[in-house]
This record gives structure tokens, C-alpha cells and sequence, in this order.
């Protein structure tokens, strides 16, 4: 079912029951107050047959008739009675015998307390009266014609008005729905419109301040993380594309010109050589893609490792790798207290270390001079990894992380542009930074702060 006849449902039903509750609510009122009315005429008209009784005994019947036919007040299908203490029928105003359901009742009435009754389809009401000699008993009874004629009226104009009100409700709650959910229906037009190729359309925002134009606002959030994301996919892709055509192509090449015109096993070797190396390209290539699509996943193992470690285990790496490079390792500020262990904190030991040889890497790529290394811990634990490089331009800075961005300064370097990328994501999935601090001609310096574990006392 649409919201739209949702909301329609429950606001007709919703006031639809608070109708039915006040007209049940009047009517019963109506019906207390009628009851209430009629039985007063009824006590005052048994009150005054009551005394009639001790007053005018001696002219009781000639008095009571004359009384009675005097009395414009009367009621349908008035009937009063007078029973005397051997509840012997002295005085009524109509012909025939007392029912069994009148003489029922007198034998309850032994106080002047008026004592109300229905009988048949008549309301009585009887009550004792001593005189000096004897005790009587009085019995009005009668039938409210006018006070049913309007409640019938009352209920057939309550009914007849609450199904005019809800049909009036539907049409009104349709109009007032429609108008609300208008903005809603705007914006599922304005997506129907959003497509792949379109990802650049945003929703109307309309005041916002209501719940509908927060929820434009937080919809066009999400289209501006999804268009971020289809443009670094699309830019990953063509990327990687052009990173893998070019080793292969470079390899189908050589092979291609060893078959034509390579004659000797030299030749073939040199070739079969530089086939290699391209294979080799396209083999680190492939592992760097790797790397970054497992980082991206985020579903890693943590648990507490030491830093410390996972820059030994790094270096143990470059040393292999740049055997006489000079990279200088020391620890910097250190707690105070000697409360627990340094470095440690929540994270992967091969992603960080993978991590920290991608950075220690670069500075040795792209620099001839020493590289300095300093691990220290104070609130957060915090690696400095410089260089004495020619440093990063500053227009450069902001590109960093990008996959497969390489500066022009370095386009003379072997690599790919995705090591920085694969650095970021594992940091982020360790809750750490990474920052750098680059001069031109002076070197760069990378910044690596991680959380740490807090000591246990």
C-alpha cells in the first residue's frame, strides 16, 4: 500500500474514532439526561398523588379526579396507583387489575426514598407514605414518547453526520496528503533522472529546514560520495589499463622482433631477458592492484602488535634492497612512567609492515642522501621517516594519495603511483594519520601517528 493511502487510512480512522467516541459519549449524556428528566416528572407526580392522599383523604376520589383532569402535564400512557397497606388497590386512574410485575415492585417500596423501575416497557417509580393511621404505597409510571423521539433523532443525526464527515475527511485528508507528500513525489522524479551517466544532477533542497529537505540534503551527500566513487573507479580503471597495456605491449614487442629477426642464441637471450624484466613489471603491478583492493576491503584480522617490530621487519627489507644505503634508526621522546610497554597498539603486523616499507621505500627511491627514521610515543605513537631528496612540489602535495599519480619531477623513476594509496588505506584501517612536510631541494618528511594501547594498572 502506498504511504499516501497509508496516511489517508489512518487519519480517517484515527478521526473517525474520536467522532465515534463523542457522539457515543452525547449520546449517552443525552440518553442520562432524558431518564433524569422523566423521572423527576414521575417522583413529582407520585409525591403529589402522595399528598393528595393525607390531605384530602375524605374527598379522595372526587379531589383526585378533579386534580387529574386539571393537569395539562401528562404523560403517555400515564398510570398511577394507590395501595394500601394490604397492598389492596384504593386509587387508580385506569381501568384494570394490577400486573404481577406492579405488585412485584410495591413490595419493595417500604420507605418515602423514591425507588425507580422498569416495567414492561414503561418507567415507574413508587415510594412509601405513612399517614398517621396507615401506610401507603404510590406507584407513577409511564412512557417518555417525547424524550425517545429525541434521542432516535439524535442518534439518526449523529449517524447520518459521521458518514458525512468522513467522506468529507477522505476527500480533505487526500487533498492535505497529496499536497504534503508533493515534495517526496518531486524528488522521485528528480531520481528517475539520476543515472550513471548523470551523476552530477542533485535533488531540490527546498527550505531546508523540514524533515523532507534534510532528507534531499542527506540524499545529495550520498550522490556526491558515489560520484566521488565512480570518478576514482573510472580514473582507477584507465589507469590501471594504461599501467598493464604498457608492459605488454613492451613485452609482445620484443617478442615479436626476437621472432623476426633475432638469429643467434645472443640475441634471443637479450630478448627473452627483456621480456623478463617486463613480466617482472607487470608481476609487481598486478601484486601493488592486489594490495590495494584487499586494503580497501577493510575485513582485516587486528590485535596488539608492537610498531617497533614492524619497522625491523621493514627495514630488514630495504637493507636487502638497498644494501648500501645509509638509513639511520633511532626512538625520540619517550613517557615518562615506565608503567607498561612503548609502541604498541591495535592493528596488523603485516599490513603496517608492508605499510612502512612502501614510505622507507620511497625515500630511498627518491633520494641519493641518508634516510633518517625516528619512533617515538607521547599521547599518540608517532614514526618520522625523512629524506634529503629534492623534496615534493606543492601542487603536488594534495595528489599524493591518489592512485597511480606520479609527478612529473619523478616520471624518470621506476614505479606505479600506488604505494601512497595502499599506505593511506592501511593507516585509516589502524585509525591513524600519515602527513608529510616537504621543501623543495630539501628533502620530505612523512609523519606516521598511530593510537596507542592504554596501560593496564
Amino acid at each position: 500500500m502506498l504511504i499516501r493511502n497509508k496516511l489517508i487510512l489512518l487519519f480517517t480512522l484515527l478521526t473517525m474514532g474520536v467522532l465515534i467516541l463523542f457522539s457515543t459519549f452525547l449520546y449517552s449524556t443525552f440518553s442520562l439526561y432524558r431518564q433524569v428528566i422523566f423521572r423527576t416528572r414521575l417522583t413529582e407526580k407520585a409525591q403529589t398523588a402522595a399528598g393528595l392522599l393525607i390531605n384530602r383523604r375524605h374527598q379522595f376520589d372526587d379531589f383526585f379526579d378533579q386534580l387529574m383532569e386539571s393537569d395539562m402535564l401528562t404523560i403517555v400512557d400515564e398510570h398511577i396507583m394507590i395501595f394500601d397497606e394490604r397492598d389492596t388497590l384504593v386509587y387508580t386512574n385506569r381501568r384494570g387489575e394490577a400486573s404481577p410485575n406492579v405488585i412485584k415492585f410495591i413490595h419493595t417500596l417500604n420507605t418515602p426514598k423514591p425507588i425507580f423501575a422498569q416495567l414492561d416497557e414503561n418507567e415507574a417509580v413508587g415510594m412509601a407514605h405513612r399517614d398517621s393511621s396507615q401506610t401507603f404505597r404510590v406507584i407513577a409510571m409511564g412512557y417518555d414518547r417525547v424524550g425517545f423521539t429525541r434521542l432516535i433523532m439524535l442518534k439518526h443525526l449523529m449517524i447520518w453526520g459521521n458518514l458525512g464527515s468522513i467522506i468529507l475527511l477522505v476527500a480533505v485528508g487526500y487533498f492535505f496528503v497529496k499536497r504534503m507528500l508533493k515534495p517526496i513525489s518531486r524528488a522521485m522524479d528528480e531520481v528517475d533522472t539520476i543515472t550513471a551517466q548523470h551523476l552530477d544532477k542533485r535533488l531540490d533542497e527546498g527550505n531546508r529546514r523540514d524533515e523532507i529537505a534534510r532528507l534531499s540534503m542527506t540524499f545529495n551527500e550520498m550522490l556526491n560520495r558515489l560520484q566521488k566513487s565512480f570518478e576514482s573507479q573510472r580514473s582507477f580503471v584507465s589507469h590501471a589499463s594504461h599501467e598493464l597495456r604498457t608492459p605488454l605491449t613492451n613485452m609482445l614487442g620484443t617478442l615479436q622482433i626476437s621472432h623476426d629477426y633475432d638469429q643467434d642464441a645472443e640475441e634471443l637471450r637479450t630478448s627473452i631477458l627483456s621480456a623478463m624484466e617486463e613480466i617482472r613489471q607487470l608481476i609487481s603491478l598486478t601484486n601493488s592492484l592486489l594490495s590495494l583492493a584487499r586494503t580497501g576491503e577493510g575485513l582485516v584480522g587486528l590485535e596488539v602488535i608492537s610498531v617497533d617490530d614492524c619497522v625491523t621487519n621493514a627495514l630488514a627489507h630495504i637493507h636487502n634492497k638497498y644494501p648500501d644505503r645509509q638509513i639511520h634508526y633511532d626512538f625520540g621522546l619517550l613517557p615518562e612512567d615506565d608503567s607498561g610497554t612503548f609502541f604498541e597498539t591495535q592493528g596488523n603486523g603485516s599490513l603496517l609492515t608492508t605499510c612502512i616499507l612502501n614510505v622507507i621505500d620511497n625515500a630511498c627511491k627518491y633520494s641519493q642522501g641518508s634516510v633518517e627514521i625516528v619512533l617515538s610515543q607521547e599521547k599518540m605513537i608517532t614514526l618520522s621517516i625523512k629524506d634529503h631528496g629534492n623534496g615534493i612540489n606543492p601542487s603536488d602535495l594534495p595528489h599524493l594519495m591518489e592512485p597511480f599519480f606520479r609527478s612529473n619531477e619523478v616520471s624518470n623513476v621506476n614505479g606505479f603511483g600506488i604505494g601512497l594509496a595502499v599506505v593511506q588505506k592501511i593507516i585509516g584501517l589502524h585509525g591513524g594519520t600519515i602527513h608529510f612536510q616537504s621543501e623543495v631541494g630539501k628533502g620530505t618528511t612523512v609523519l606516521i601517528k598511530l593510537p596507542i594501547i592504554p596501560s593496564k594498572k
